[in-house]
């Protein structure tokens, strides 16, 4: 009997010439249908296939930068949206933020074998840490979000001092967001109105 190992060469699919684009376009379609609330209709097990196929036929790389691109876009009109909010401009942060996060996280679960598969393979920065990057990056570092949200925080706090009731879950919320974010500090910093905030920030998180 011989000794000598039999080596399988695993050769590659062939696919049809459009078959990334034309999947692709697919794939994207149901992340702008999330985005805009119009995912009732889909099939996300459709789009887990496409997405998994995909990465086993090697566009990975085309999927990934396809994703930062279709997300980006959504975050530059939700950025608009919260820049000329009314009324509230921490309500409508809070509400864009919880509608990104649950977006994000059925985007995850479509794309789930890449981040699992051609993410750490390639050295990628995993899904979920990407939205929360893009979501630093386009929205909480827009210099007119920043300077709104320092001030509406303070001005919360002053409203609270002056004895009016203020909504601590909205105030919990945005600042677990920022926390999330890793930015926290360095938001308030910006404008020397760390030290006045975090002092009441903990009472918001344990409430």
């Amino acid at each position: 009997m011989s000794n000598q190992r039999k080596i399988l060469k695993l050769s590659r699919i062939e696919v049809e010439p459009n078959y990334a684009d034309r999947t692709w376009q697919i794939i994207e379609h149901g992340i702008n249908q999330i985005f805009n609330h119009n995912d009732r209709e889909l099939s996300m097990e459709e789009l887990y296939r496409a997405a998994y196929n995909m990465v086993l036929h090697r566009f990975g790389e085309m999927q990934y930068n396809g994703l930062v691109v279709t997300v980006t876009r959504h975050l530059e009109e939700m950025r608009k949206s919260i820049e000329s909010a009314e009324g509230s401009f921490l309500d409508e942060l809070n509400r864009k933020w919880t509608d990104y996060t649950e977006s994000m996280q059925k985007i995850r679960d479509i794309l789930m074998y890449m981040d699992r598969s051609y993410v750490p393979t390639h050295h990628k920065t995993p899904i979920k840490e990407v939205g929360l990057n893009l979501w630093r990056d386009h929205i909480i570092h827009s210099a007119k979000i920043q300077t709104l949200l320092v001030d509406s925080l303070l001005e919360e706090i002053h409203r609270e001092r002056m004895g009016e009731v203020i909504n601590h879950g909205l105030m919990r919320n945005v600042i677990k967001m920022l926390t999330e974010l890793g930015v926290y500090q360095e938001v308030l910093e910006s404008i020397n109105a760390f030290e006045d905030v975090i002092i009441n920030s903990f009472k918001y998180l344990a409430l």
